[in-house]
């Protein structure tokens, strides 16, 4: 009876250890994660913004409790004939959907060093426009959104680390990121998910609500004007949703600035092909096993030393565009949808043109739009260098936004064709480029990036 009582006393003695190692262990975390995020907010050098940091319950009791978002419900209770509970009900899982979970050290201690090392590792990082003194003169006081093209899931990643110095951004990221770990990693970030072509009018309430109250305290905000990735490497046509609940939000002073992001290779650049030209979604499982085999290539090429980075990953950042001065004055929050379409629809545009006017000319969009320019089905490097020449001086000559790597045409020539050559895109025989038949709308993809600015380079200057 002794030795098993014994037993019993020391078990207990255990898990009472145990409890007290764990509070002890998670009070020390605490104010180690305390000390840090205090260090690193000083660090920073500038103001966070006040809504990614608000308290994800703090926030969602404010929203819920949101005069014009209380009357959309009440609106609709009386339409539909629920319970004005269940619709709230409603609304606090949509809150925990879009509310971000911001975590300092997660985004500048960790998740900054993570995105550079991920981004150096594949790609050659550079800015090659910057408004540097447009940007600075934007009042402290000023809403911020940066406006930009969507070529890869990477964009995310892209921006944010070349900004991370300067401001903290808060994405709108779509429904393909709502899986572990992806989900906890962004909303630590400070993003927030946005579902699209979900019909319900009470989650469009609740997401314009979220929407306003960010612009309107001041949260930097980045969005897509596209809506989503390119599938044929064109800019697409703009999307309202969110640009309408910005402009409605009475921020005192709403700022937009135009970023063109372009990379001489695409991550997942043959799926969206394969979806352009029409063919079936891979399954997700076919999705991983191709992932996971491309990935791994990627390890082995990397150890035994045959690894070749992607080429170059670049970013424009345009002069900055007032919506007070492109709206002449109008207030949209006073106009009903129709009466504020075709004002939206006219800045939506001048935004897309603006942003397209910064997508960067890079050595593989270069040379994807000059092969397909000529007419010989099969010409000559030499011919292929001439003529790209030839068009990126024409390029210069009118300030298009080329990216030359050390300033040299003939080095945009040699980078640009060399990634294409190692992905076998184009083919080298006996002096001749050769495109084959199943790479032809990979190479399309690239060259229409750039062919909105490229077919400019043609014509004659005035």
């Amino acid at each position: 009876m002794i030795p098993k009582l014994w037993w019993w006393i020391l078990a207990a003695a255990g898990v009472v250890l145990l409890v007290l190692l764990r509070r002890v262990a998670r009070r020390a975390l605490r104010r180690w994660a305390w000390r840090v995020a205090l260090r690193t907010r000083r660090e920073l050098g500038f103001r966070l913004n006040p809504v990614t940091v608000t308290r994800k319950q703090r926030l969602k009791a404010d929203l819920m409790d949101d005069p014009k978002l209380r009357a959309r419900i009440t609106a609709q209770a009386g339409e539909t004939g629920r319970e004005e509970a269940s619709l709230l009900a409603d609304v606090s899982l949509y809150l925990d959907e879009i509310i971000p979970n911001f975590n300092l050290i997660t985004t500048y201690t960790f998740g900054k060093r993570l995105a550079g090392w991920l981004l150096r590792t594949c790609y050659r990082v550079r800015i090659g426009r910057s408004a540097e003194a447009a940007l600075n003169r934007i009042p402290r006081d000023a809403s911020v959104v940066y406006v930009m093209n969507h070529r890869s899931n990477a964009d995310y990643l892209l921006v944010a680390f070349l900004l991370a110095n300067r401001v903290s951004i808060s994405y709108a990221v779509g429904e393909w990121a709502r899986v572990w770990p992806l989900e906890r990693l962004f909303r630590s970030f400070g993003s927030f998910f946005v579902r699209r072509r979900f019909r319900d009018p009470l989650y469009h309430a609740v997401l314009e609500r979220y929407v306003q109250r960010a612009v309107a305290q001041g949260t930097t905000q980045g969005i897509f004007i596209e809506g989503g990735l390119s599938r044929d490497g064109g800019l697409q046509a703009p999307k309202l949703g969110l640009l309408d609940y910005m402009l409605r939000a009475g921020a005192k002073d709403l700022v937009f600035i135009p970023v063109g992001i372009n990379y001489d290779r695409v991550v997942e650049d043959s799926n969206l092909v394969r979806e352009s030209i029409g063919k079936p979604r891979r399954s997700p499982i076919a999705l991983v096993r191709r992932t996971s085999l491309w990935l791994l290539g990627l390890v082995w090429r990397g150890a035994t030393g045959r690894f070749h980075r992607f080429g170059y990953a670049v970013a424009n950042f345009g002069p900055p565009i007032h919506a007070r001065a492109v709206l002449a004055g109008a207030d949209l929050r006073t106009l009903d949808w129709e009466a504020r379409r075709p004002l939206l629809e006219a800045f939506a545009d001048s935004l897309l043109r603006a942003v397209g006017a910064q997508v960067p000319i890079t050595p593989v969009a270069a040379v994807a739009w000059v092969y397909r320019s000529l007419d010989d089905p099969a010409p000559g490097r030499a011919q292929v260098r001439d003529h790209l020449l030839e068009v990126l001086a024409g390029a210069q000559e009118r300030g298009l936004p080329l990216y030359l790597p050390r300033g040299s045409f003939q080095r945009a020539f040699d980078v640009g064709l060399r990634v294409l050559l190692l992905r076998r895109i184009l083919v080298l025989e006996g002096g001749r480029l050769l495109l084959p038949a199943h790479k032809a709308s990979l190479l399309a993809y690239y060259a229409q990036g750039v062919a909105h600015l490229l077919d400019r380079a043609q014509t004659p200057c005035p």
